[in-house]
């Protein structure tokens, strides 16, 4: 985040005094994020179960106090006009607020999220077991025949996944995908654990390399590459302030990166970083989509694509086609209730399926 000035640092100030309510939960390692569905009650995101607490002191009047605090900090509206507001904090907690009339009268709507913290390194989600039970996934329609004729075709690199993959070698696999630049979507659910793992990613990347992320909110920082630019874009299209992520991702082409890499794929920008990014001499994008499935993630930046203005006038074919050629790995992520733990559920490779699609 940038840094602020004395004004914003008093109405930061203000807003924490506010929120001092919340510190021993905040304080407690295992709660990473703090919910107010209705008064006097918290709902405390912990261990894979949201958990209610009751706490007098949530009432209206303190919601609203805290509302008018958070529009000072972020110089925005919040009223019956503008009923919903973000803010994050430098140390990277993020707090989202919904004003009446959009939330039911006499109520404020409040989510807090941690900081996800310093980055995991990749081989510490290893000991963690993220990869203890991971399906590939792949192009069943294709034949042996086929797979044979096109594995002939492949790079050294594309053989060496493929071998990987089929041995069932995923932490050594992401280890060499990363550096060969191949582009990786990670999918999962809102609070799977995707930016935290594509944290553990990005820390693979050579530190030479320049890198440009583009990001609503500053959520993956880059201490170990200092040849970096860390663009933000606005959240709300409408908003006079600021550039959608589109706008920003055609200045990126303008900022001779190495790598680009976009928080995640929701909009028109899909179809500009897939084709004129990643697809433009600038592979090795790691970016975050919504989807329970790596199938179910091509068909969700299917749709993206097919409701941008630039995409509208594509088939479908013509769409999966781009994204196959586009996207090397899929990893999917999910939060396992019955064990609480965070896994990578499936990965997505299929070299000979993308040279099928080239030819």
């Amino acid at each position: 985040m940038n840094k602020l000035n004395t004004e914003q640092k008093e109405a930061l100030e203000a807003l924490k005094t506010h929120l001092k309510l919340f510190d021993s939960y905040l304080d407690d390692k295992e709660v990473q994020e703090i919910a107010i569905n209705r008064l006097g009650e918290l709902m405390l995101w912990k261990n894979g179960q949201w958990i209610p607490e009751k706490v007098e002191g949530i009432t209206y009047d303190y919601l609203d106090l805290i509302g008018r605090a958070l529009s000072n900090f972020c110089n925005k509206p919040y009223d019956r006009e503008n009923t919903s507001l973000s803010g994050y904090f430098p140390e990277g907690e993020r707090l989202e607020m919904t004003h009446p009339p959009t939330a039911p009268e006499g109520l404020h709507y409040l989510n807090l999220r941690k900081s996800t913290g310093p980055a995991f390194k990749h081989e510490d989600l290893t000991k963690q077991g993220y990869y203890e039970n991971v399906r590939h996934e792949y192009a069943i329609s294709m034949t042996e025949e086929e797979r044979s004729l096109y594995s002939k075709h492949l790079t050294d690199d594309e053989k060496h996944l493929w071998k990987l993959a089929k041995e069932n070698k995923w932490e050594e696999f992401i280890q060499y995908a990363v550096p060969t630049y191949q582009n990786i979507v990670v999918s999962g659910a809102t609070g799977s654990g995707k930016t935290a793992y594509c944290r553990s990613l990005i820390e693979m990347i050579d530190v030479d390399d320049r890198i440009i992320t583009v990001e609503d909110t500053p959520e993956m920082p880059l201490p170990n590459h200092p040849n970096n630019n860390r663009l933000l874009y606005k959240k709300d299209p409408n908003s006079k302030e600021g550039a959608t992520a589109k706008d920003v991702l055609h200045s990126v082409m303008r900022k001779t990166p190495k790598r680009v890499l976009l928080a995640e794929l929701r909009g028109d920008e899909t179809l500009y970083y897939l084709s004129g990014v990643l697809n433009s001499g600038h592979p090795g994008g790691i970016t975050t989509t919504h989807a329970n499935t790596p199938t179910a993630a091509f068909s969700r930046l299917a749709l993206l694509i097919l409701m941008s203005e630039g995409g509208k006038s594509l088939d479908m074919e013509t769409i999966m086609r781009l994204l196959k050629m586009t996207v090397n790995v899929v990893v999917q992520i999910e939060f396992v209730s019955d064990i609480a733990k965070r896994r990578v559920t499936a990965i997505y490779y299929d070299p000979m399926q993308r040279l099928a699609l080239i030819s």
